[in-house]
């Protein structure tokens, strides 16, 4: 299992605990020399981490890749991705949030990846999720939570920032996975009013929504300078946009940010 950095650097305290991690599963971490070159807050110039995924794509004793941390990058190495190479040797893409980004890109590339914790949240996330983690890398099996469902998504921001590009992931037909957190409830407003006017809904079969975490308003509380708040929570802001579209909901789904990130395999 090759350890990469495809968003932020991460300390040695995360790639430590990862491979130790990586080897009480019985499988062997290995890191590209470009992985983890701190530049500024990446793990390396686009140019490098670009090169470490495409190493691992291109090595038959690579079976997966895990993001080591979250944050922001993913989607600047889109374009420098060898898609072709990735197809000849599939290699399970292992993490959340940023690395929705890549999730997008392989299923779009019609390879499945795996939505699931980052290293650095692994010690946060539920001892029984990182139990199924486990199981699906070893059986590349779905977990009872999939009910058999083909899913995409995973964080909103980024599949929000891909709308439009080659790189959104299939939606025909599937279940939408979606989570998030930190943002300002008018954000996610925003972010859902574009995919209703893309008419995602209609698209998909249905929508599972994850946790959406931590999220903010235009209040004191919140840093602003006046209290002007927007009025709904995220999950009335969800429902004002998916009610209406009359499509399948699953709510409180067991992915995101919180304690609880199960494995979905994507695509």
């Amino acid at each position: 299992m090759a350890l990469v950095t495809p968003a932020r650097h991460a300390s040695r305290q995360v790639v430590e605990a990862a491979s130790a991690a990586v080897r009480s599963w019985g499988l062997d971490p290995v890191m590209h020399p470009d992985t983890n070159q701190a530049h500024g807050q990446f793990g390396g110039t686009d140019v490098q981490r670009a090169a470490a995924l495409n190493a691992a794509f291109a090595d038959p004793e690579v079976g997966a890749v895990w993001v080591l941390r979250g944050g922001y990058g993913c989607t600047r190495l889109l374009p420098h991705l060898d898609a072709q190479r990735f197809q000849d040797n599939p290699t399970w893409i292992v993490g959340f949030s940023d690395a929705t980004a890549l999730h997008g890109w392989a299923n779009q590339a019609g390879v499945a990846s795996l939505h699931a914790p980052v290293a650095s949240t692994l010690p946060s996330t539920d001892d029984n999720d990182v139990a199924a983690l486990v199981e699906v890398l070893k059986t590349a099996e779905p977990t009872l939570d999939q009910l058999d469902r083909a899913v995409v998504g995973g964080n909103l921001s980024v599949l929000y920032a891909m709308l439009g590009t080659p790189h959104m992931p299939p939606l025909e037909g599937k279940w939408l996975l979606l989570e998030d957190v930190d943002e300002y409830l008018y954000h996610l407003d925003r972010m859902l009013v574009a995919f209703t006017q893309g008419r995602v809904w209609e698209r998909v079969a249905g929508v599972m929504v994850g946790s959406f975490t931590d999220m903010r308003d235009n209040t004191v509380a919140h840093g602003q300078s006046v209290d002007n708040p927007f009025g709904m929570t995220a999950e009335e802001i969800l429902a004002s946009h998916l009610g209406p579209a009359n499509c399948p909901v699953e709510w409180d789904v067991a992915a995101g940010h919180g304690a609880r990130n199960a494995p979905f395999i994507l695509g």
